[in-house]
C-alpha cells in the first residue's frame, strides 16, 4: 500500500470517529456544517449519513488496497474513487466558506483526499 493511501485511510479513520463523537454529543455540532444544524434531530441525520458516507470510503480505499476482498470490480473501485474526488472538491470550497475556523482548516486535509483520489482513480 502506498504511504499516500496510508495517510488517506487514517484521515477517513479519524473523520469517522469525529462523527461518531458528535453523534455522541461529546462534540458539539454547533462546528461542523457551517454551524447551520438547528435541532439534535437534524445533528443525528445529517452526522449519521455523513458517517455512513466515511465508512463505505474507508471500505473502498481498503479494496482499493487490497486490505480487505474488493467487492466491487477494479474500474467500478476507479470510478467510485473519482466520484469522491470530485465530492471533495466540491466539499473543499464548502469548508473555505465555512464560518468555523475549523471548517476552513479542513480545506487542507479535504483537496489532500480530493488529489489522492483522484489519483488512486487513474
Amino acid at each position: 500500500m502506498k504511504l499516500s493511501q496510508k495517510i488517506a485511510l487514517i484521515i477517513i479513520v479519524a473523520y469517522c470517529i469525529f462523527h461518531v463523537l458528535i453523534l455522541l454529543q461529546i462534540i458539539s455540532y454547533t462546528i461542523v456544517w457551517g454551524g447551520k444544524i438547528k435541532s439534535i434531530s437534524e445533528m443525528y441525520i445529517l452526522e449519521g449519513v455523513s458517517l455512513i458516507i466515511m465508512l463505505f470510503i474507508g471500505l473502498i480505499l481498503s479494496m482499493k488496497s487490497r486490505l480487505v476482498k474488493p467487492i466491487f470490480t477494479a474500474k467500478t473501485i476507479k470510478r467510485i474513487l473519482l466520484f469522491f474526488a470530485f465530492f471533495f472538491m466540491l466539499n473543499t470550497i464548502g469548508n473555505l466558506l465555512a464560518e468555523t475556523i475549523i471548517e476552513k482548516c479542513q480545506a487542507i486535509i479535504t483537496i489532500y483526499l480530493a488529489v489522492v483520489f483522484y489519483k488512486l482513480s487513474k
